[in-house]
């Protein structure tokens, strides 16, 4: 009756101060109650065609995270409207005050508070229950040293709070915490939550900051779901392109790629492989658009491409340091096809599906610039003509005029690295006596022409570019 008269006079929501539905809690702040006194409460409220609102206090004697969380999951079957979260506050001339002075009651510290009433906050927005305020609201008497004794109180708890739950969200997105090519982690939102995210004080920030190791940038978005009249906050994590090099490769040359915005990934030398070639990643790494083999000595670089979400196959070793037996990753893979020597191979390659094509020349990837599905450049008679057979078009440059310390002269297709829109020369093609034809077949193909630095072309043993896609990781719906 009480509550229908309620709903007659203007009332529309009814809350339960719930506490906990702990047993074990509730009989030490003695208020134990019969198991079903709460459902009772709710259909009696309901019934009125009243809304439900419940409050829940962490912290309680005898309580912890886990009970708190059984409490939540259990309101949340009695489908509340609302709900209000309050950690527990020593408050002078109770019974709690007395057991803290004793010693047998220990409040939460503010740390604890934030991080649990942040869990229990994205219980419930998760299920749809509007939380409509955390902590205690500010008073004179909470403010009082001798009316509130012990206890994580706070003016800005529940901005605190808040700010928390976001910075967890954004833990949880962005998952790997050191990611090598990170460059920041970016934020659009609108400016009035920029405190959502910073945090108190820009507590929150920093903590991401120094966690991630990189700078979190807060960017303005005001940018209003008409339908939902919701704003939203998206996280991005922004990485730099990535170039895996031979460490040796041209001071010069290494500087430009940075510029270019590009994280240099040195490979480590192979013990295996002949001094010259020890960093040449084409001796060890096999690359089409879909996979990547890589030698087992370079199991950190292929964590890092599986980071920015690249398929990498782990392969064989390279045992002997003698050609052809050391050429086992030296294919080149065209569109559909796979060049590569008629002898032995990488198991993983051979079995790759693709228009295999055997050439006499074992180092094939070193001695190819795949300009595009159609087009190569290469210093290799043979590689030319059994190209050409396939209907592909070739240009065939003089050998030499390529430097590579220990050896006579290195190929072409190891002093250069491919994009989808250029080719990247380490050196100058003004230095070979088919530079020009080269920088016209790559224009005719629609391709640019980069110069990693003023000098006679060097082979590093082919720059592999790994382009990384923008990455949104999260995106978050918040009321006006």
């Amino acid at each position: 009756k009480a509550m229908k008269m309620f709903k007659r006079k203007g009332g529309c929501l009814v809350e339960l101060g719930v506490q906990s539905l702990d047993k074990g809690v509730l009989r030490k702040i003695k208020r134990e109650m019969p198991p079903d006194a709460v459902k009772k409460a709710v259909r009696i409220i309901k019934k009125a065609g009243l809304k439900l609102g419940v409050q829940v206090m962490l912290g309680l004697p005898g309580d912890t995270l886990e009970k708190s969380i059984a409490t939540a999951e259990k309101l949340i079957k009695l489908k509340p409207e609302t709900a209000r979260i309050y950690p527990t506050l020593v408050i002078k001339g109770t019974e709690l005050a007395r057991q803290y002075k004793k010693g047998i009651y220990k409040p939460l510290t503010p740390e604890e508070a934030i991080e649990q009433s942040s869990t229990i906050l994205d219980i419930f927005e998760k299920r749809g229950i509007k939380v409509i305020r955390i902590g205690l609201h500010p008073s004179k008497d909470l403010d009082s040293k001798s009316a509130m004794i012990a206890g994580p109180y706070h003016h800005a708890f529940g901005e605190m709070t808040r700010a928390r739950s976001m910075r967890n969200k954004i833990l949880d997105a962005v998952k790997d915490r050191y990611v090598a090519n990170r460059s920041h982690i970016e934020i659009h939102a609108p400016r009035k939550k920029f405190n959502l995210i910073s945090g108190h004080k820009g507590r929150e920030k920093r903590f991401l900051e120094e966690y991630f190791k990189v700078p979190v940038l807060l960017r303005s978005n005001n940018i209003l779901q008409a339908k939902s009249r919701r704003y939203n906050i998206t996280v991005k994590d922004v990485r730099k392109d990535i170039a895996l090099i031979d460490p040796r490769m041209p001071k010069a040359a290494k500087e430009k790629l940075k510029k270019m915005n590009y994280y240099l990934a040195e490979v480590p030398l192979h013990k295996k492989l002949p001094k010259p070639i020890k960093g040449h990643v084409d001796m060890m790494f096999f690359k089409t658009k879909d996979l990547n083999i890589y030698e087992p000595s370079l199991e950190n670089i292929a964590k890092l491409l599986r980071q920015n979400g690249h398929k990498c196959v782990k392969g064989s070793s390279i045992k002997p340091n003698k050609y052809p037996k050391d050429i086992l990753y030296n294919a080149c893979s065209i569109g559909k096809h796979i060049i590569h020597y008629h002898g032995k191979i990488e198991k993983k390659i051979k079995e790759i599906k693709a228009n295999h094509i055997p050439v006499a020349q074992g180092y094939t990837k070193c001695s190819i610039i795949p300009v595009d599905n159609k087009h190569i450049i290469t210093s290799d008679p043979g590689v030319k003509k059994e190209w050409e057979k396939r209907g592909g078009k070739a240009l065939l440059i003089s050998p030499g005029y390529i430097k590579l310390p220990g050896y006579k002269t290195g190929l072409i297709g190891g002093a250069t690295g491919v994009t989808g829109k250029a080719i990247f020369f380490v050196g100058t093609l003004s230095k070979h006596p088919d530079g020009s034809a080269m920088r016209e077949f790559i224009k005719k193909a629609e391709k640019s022409v980069i110069e990693l630095y003023k000098g006679p072309l060097y082979d590093t043993g082919t720059i592999f570019l790994f382009e990384a896609k923008p990455r949104t990781v999260l995106k978050v719906f918040l009321g006006m």
